[in-house]
């Protein structure tokens, strides 16, 4: 069946490219058919295509069996793919076999898929305000299909190690069985199936269909022992059935695995492990120890980061296990013999220990950082009180907890930089930096803040983030010199949207409206479609204008409501400038807009209110103004609105 298999498995990985290349043409597509999506479904409620996808995954495994994995999963294609080419090379992995390790996808799954549930129903209460669940919400086409997927750089060693490394030290499905969060799931679920490779004529236990299967399963033992397979590594792939000679297999109905008791599963059990218990426990413990070593080190993923401990993990069993024979082999590799170790043995020592070194030392730098974050999230002091030029040192407790994380954060860089981590890593160093920088900041020691601020700038090149930074510094230190290098840095980057608002606000405070419009004015000019520039300078215009600049504001809101239609505050704004022109039809309309897209926003319903109050609609402006204040006790809210006035001077809505 496997030519079968690998047209299926080939068309799938064509729909795949398919997909991609749909999203690169067009420019929007549906969400990733991949079921790490589910992720975000329950840790945010968003229910997208790959969760329905994994859930429908599941579903089928329950009644099928793992149909899905050995016919559908890309993963597999890759494994199998390795292993034919490795069967050309003359070489056929040995299956690794630990009883621990097995246990280790489902550890995965349900950190990856049941952990974020538990930690906000049952830990974040506890800990933290505004956990609550946000409810279920849909997202079923993206325009940034490639939010969730690592790139090209880390594609590539995935292919190596997901692919040829696990299928030559563990066997073939070595990554399904070790490492593969999804399997996690979809073993468990199997052993409920009814559906089953069965036994149906007679069995001459000639070993033909384990030869033939590529997911490690002792067919002949299982059929003879059990009447059926009963491992949850079988993929269904059914190349088993079609090499019996005997036609003694089937695929039929029957008793699930999960019927057979345990006690008989151990008893009639044909599967000879690698290790004792006794080093099940210890390599168990190794395996975790790399996983969480390298979990969140360098951006790496979940899925690689599995993949390599299993690997580490047998790397150091077969360490151990030259070490304590007088001779081993490895796929025809002789690395010991006769208690006297060859050059390959002498080989394989080194580079386990060297791994297991760098393995140790990421982990050490993991631990720094994570003592860095503890320190770092007790730190809680308002940006604006930081950089309002008459910030004052906060509490000795925050102050010593600053302290603390710039020192671990220090720890937890590179080597060269006086930290521990012997491999560089962009993202973290460039992350580290940046909290020290903010940390520096609370401290008041705005000079050492902006010294780490140029350093990256000058290694990383100009950011928004980091050129904001800057902003707020030099603001403090130099406040001569801020304008002209704000307004340059907006010259060479008006990209830079969020920063030129943030300037806006400032000239406002300190310049006055006139100062703001203009900057506000360049802002657009500079980004026309930029939806922030156009609502900042629309809401100038409103608040600090006459009747030519209401009407410019109410032209720039509908521009933005014909981009994003289905935002309240902006019809609101419109509805404000209609008001300040005269036109309270116009007004009330665009207010009942907002209220449909918002019905809950206890604020709307105040201001709608007021406008019908404004429009002499004194009863329905009061019936507004209570259910404004229903929804606002209903929502705990302390800003209650406010009665209305005995009589309205002209149209005006706060």
């Amino acid at each position: 069946m496997s030519w079968k298999r690998f047209l299926v498995l080939g068309i799938i990985q064509g729909l795949i490219i398919i997909h991609v290349i749909q999203w690169l043409v067009t420019g929007k597509t549906t969400t990733p058919i991949e079921p790490s999506e589910a992720i975000k479904t329950v840790s945010e409620g968003v229910v997208n295509v790959g969760a329905i996808f994994f859930a429908l995954a599941l579903l089928s495994t329950l009644v099928f069996g793992r149909f899905f994995c050995g016919w559908a999963c890309h993963i597999v294609l890759l494994q199998d793919a390795c292993t034919v080419i490795l069967n050309k090379l003359g070489i056929r992995p040995r299956p690794f076999r630990s009883r621990l390790l097995l246990w280790l996808p489902l550890g995965l799954a349900l950190y990856m898929f049941v952990w974020p549930l538990f930690h906000r129903f049952a830990i974040a209460p506890w800990i933290t305000t505004g956990a609550e669940w946000p409810g279920f919400t849909w997202e079923f086409t993206t325009s940034d299909f490639w939010r969730s997927f690592p790139g090209l750089m880390m594609a590539i060693p995935f292919l190596g190690v997901c692919g040829f490394l696990t299928v030559y030290v563990l066997g073939n499905k070595g990554y399904c069985t070790y490492a593969c969060p999804y399997g996690g799931f979809f073993a468990p679920f199997e052993q409920v199936s009814p559906v089953r490779i069965r036994l149906r004529g007679s069995c001459d236990d000639c070993g033909q269909c384990t030869a033939a299967c590529t997911s490690n399963v002792q067919v002949h033992q299982e059929v003879k022992n059990f009447g059926m397979i009963v491992d949850a590594g079988c993929m269904k792939c059914m190349d088993c059935v079609s090499v019996c000679h005997n036609d003694a297999l089937k695929v039929g109905l029957g008793k699930p695995a999960i019927a057979i008791p345990a006690e008989e599963r151990a008893a009639k059990g044909s599967v000879r492990y690698d290790m004792s218990w006794t080093e099940e426990i210890i390599f168990a413990v190794i395996a975790v120890v790399t996983l969480l070593s390298l979990r969140g080190a360098y951006a790496l993923p979940l899925l690689f980061s599995s993949g390599v401990a299993a690997i580490v993990t047998w790397m150091a069993w077969k360490s151990w296990s030259i070490i304590r024979k007088r001779s081993d082999s490895f796929n025809r590799m002789q690395l010991k013999t006769r208690g006297k170790l060859k050059i390959g043995g002498w080989v394989f020592l080194v580079i386990t220990g060297f791994t297991l070194f760098m393995i140790a030392n990421v982990g050490v730098a993991n631990i720094a950082w994570l003592k860095a974050r503890m320190h770092d999230d007790r730190v809680e002091v308002p940006a604006n009180m930081v950089f309002s030029g008459n910030a004052i040192m906060p509490s000795e407790e925050v102050a010593e907890h600053a302290r603390t994380a710039i020192e671990w954060y220090q720890r937890a860089g590179f080597v060269g930089d006086g930290g521990w981590s012997l491999f560089p890593s962009t993202n973290a160093s460039f992350s580290f930096a940046a909290r020290q920088a903010w940390l520096h900041s609370v401290l008041l020691e705005y000079e050492s803040a902006m010294a780490i601020v140029d350093g990256l700038i000058s290694r990383h090149g100009i950011q928004q983030d980091l050129a904001m930074g800057r902003a707020r510094l030099i603001r403090i230190i130099s406040p001569l010199d801020a304008g002209p290098w704000i307004e340059g840095t907006l010259d060479e980057h008006p990209e830079f949207v969020e920063m030129r608002d943030e300037h806006i606000t400032n000239l406002l405070r300190e310049e006055g409206p006139e100062a703001a419009i203009a900057q506000a004015r360049i802002g657009m000019e500079s980004m026309p479609s930029s939806l922030l520039s156009m609502r900042r300078l629309a809401v100038l215009l409103l608040d600090f204008g006459g009747q030519a600049e209401f009407a410019e504001s109410a032209e720039i809101t509908r521009k933005t409501i014909e981009i994003a239609p289905d935002n309240p505050g902006a019809w609101r704004a419109y509805a404000m400038a209609q008001a300040k022109m005269g036109d309270l039809e116009a007004a009330d309309a665009s207010m009942r807009q907002a209220i449909e897209i918002a019905p809950e926003d206890h604020r709307l319903r105040a201001q709608y209110a007021r406008l019908l109050n404004d429009r002499g609609l004194r009863a329905m402006a009061e019936a507004e103004l209570a259910e404004a204040t229903r929804l606002a006790e209903e929502q705990g809210f302390e800003d209650m609105p406010q009665p209305l006035p005995p009589a309205m001077q002209g149209p005006m809505l706060p």
